[in-house]
């Protein structure tokens, strides 16, 4: 700002207290020079020439008077106070929050993306598929062998396949959007049977329904849901596991143990001399009513707007599958969908009932009971061979069909170019040159030249 300082006088100055405007005037590098001619120094002694401390300490803390400096401190303050302001607002925006969030997420989910892609890939290689095959014949020899040699550890067998197999089906439900069918009575009476094994061995109402349920509806299950043992299949085997395990396990439990192990690891079992059928229908209808509202109340009620939106549940996939049949048109014709649940869950309490009739027989006599849990299993084994001879047959002679229809038209083709010699040349797939080798056709290059 100012270099020099001078003063001009058009008069004898009389006083400090004049105004500055009439005595002082700056002359700085820019230009600006006094028009004075009389220009005393400043000097400490010159009273009259002198500014007062007074007067100078009202200049600088003016507000309008900062010799450039930008002092006006109460202006700072606002202009810091703004900018933390619109830090915290930033920050504590909730759309920046949200976009904050929303690129981790999508972050997280590209991640997610390709471990679903190697895991898909891995389940469903071949070699996965071969390996998994030779591992299911071998568990299934464990399985004899075990309960032939040493049928103490089987519970201990059947939690560590549990324990393997449940992880894989979870992931592969939630990763194709079917994950309310975990919560179906089979996945249920697993838990029940691990809990009755593991935490509460001396509990008889439990250890009748656990086996209720396992030889009733479990293993009537393998029928009417058609289960398949098809041993290359991971998801096909685990479906097979869960209904037909339970009730081998109960088998061994009961029949195959020492009963003075009994007595000691599973006191239930042994404080029960004869099985009382109204005693189990009891609380084994208990137990059935727990589930079977939790279901309701958790999937039905709760996740309603989902299922709407197309997430399959066992009531939606039955109410369809069975349309046709006697009690899925009068299900489905019922006006209301709470009167369709009702309808559905007291027709599957008959049904649970109705599979109960044969657990006092199965209870009592060890080779009855060992012959239904074979006949289980042989029905499973059939319908996985079902699934082997007619299902990849019906596969094998959509293909040949196919091959037939492409091998019929190349031959039409050929014979068109052949007789046709106007006609441009055709040009063939891939796949024609493959068939025109393997049946000894005609070169294309000697097509090309008729």
């Amino acid at each position: 700002m100012a270099k020099k300082l001078s003063k001009s006088y058009s008069a004898p100055v009389t006083s400090s207290d004049q105004t500055l405007e009439e005595s002082i005037y700056f002359s700085d590098d820019e230009g600006y020079s006094s028009s004075s001619s009389f220009t005393p120094s400043l000097k400490r002694s010159d009273s009259n020439a002198s500014v007062s401390f007074i007067d100078l300490s009202k200049l600088l803390f003016a507000s309008d008077f900062d010799f450039g400096l930008n002092l006006d401190t109460k202006q700072k303050f606002i202009e810091i106070k703004n900018k933390t302001k619109q830090k915290f607002t930033k920050y504590n925006n909730k759309q920046h929050r949200d976009q904050e969030i929303s690129k981790l997420q999508e972050k997280l989910n590209a991640k997610l993306v390709r471990f679903d892609q190697r895991i898909l890939r891995n389940l469903q290689s071949s070699s996965t598929e071969k390996l998994f095959y030779a591992m299911a014949v071998f568990l299934i020899a464990m399985s004899g062998f075990i309960i032939g040699k040493y049928p103490t550890y089987f519970p201990h067998f059947h939690t560590l396949l549990l324990c393997v197999l449940m992880p894989i089906r979870f992931y592969t439900y939630f990763k194709q959007s079917f994950q309310y069918y975990l919560a179906d009575l089979c996945y249920y009476v697993n838990v029940l049977l691990m809990a009755f094994i593991w935490v509460f061995p001396g509990s008889p109402t439990l250890f009748v329904s656990v086996f209720s349920l396992s030889l009733g509806t479990l293993s009537f299950a393998v029928i009417t849901w058609r289960n398949s043992l098809v041993l290359h299949s991971i998801e096909k085997t685990t479906s097979s596991f869960i209904h037909i395990m339970p009730p081998v396990t109960m088998f061994v439990i009961v029949h195959e143990l020492d009963p003075e192990y009994v007595k000691i690891r599973f006191p239930a079992v042994s404080a029960i001399d004869k099985w009382n059928f109204v005693h189990g229908i009891f609380w084994t209808s208990i137990y059935y009513t727990l589930w079977q509202v939790s279901y309701h109340y958790f999937i039905t009620i709760k996740r309603k707007e989902q299922i709407k939106k197309g997430k399959v549940t066992s009531f939606t996939y039955l109410k369809e599958k069975n349309r046709k049949s006697t009690l899925g048109k009068f299900v489905n014709s019922l006006p209301n969908v709470w009167m369709q649940t009702t309808a559905f869950t007291l027709i599957q309490f008959g049904y649970q009932l109705l599979t109960m009739v044969f657990c006092p027989i199965w209870f009592r006599y060890k080779y009855a009971c060992g012959a239904f849990v074979s006949f289980i299993f042989i029905w499973a084994s059939y319908n996985g061979a079902t699934f082997y001879i007619d299902v990849f047959g019906k596969r094998l002679d959509k293909e040949v069909e196919k091959l037939k229809r492409e091998i019929a038209s190349l031959q039409q083709e050929k014979e068109t170019s052949q007789y046709s010699p106007t006609d441009s040349p055709l040009s063939l797939p891939v796949d024609s040159r493959i068939l025109q080798e393997s049946m000894d056709l005609k070169p294309l290059d000697e097509v090309k030249q008729t």
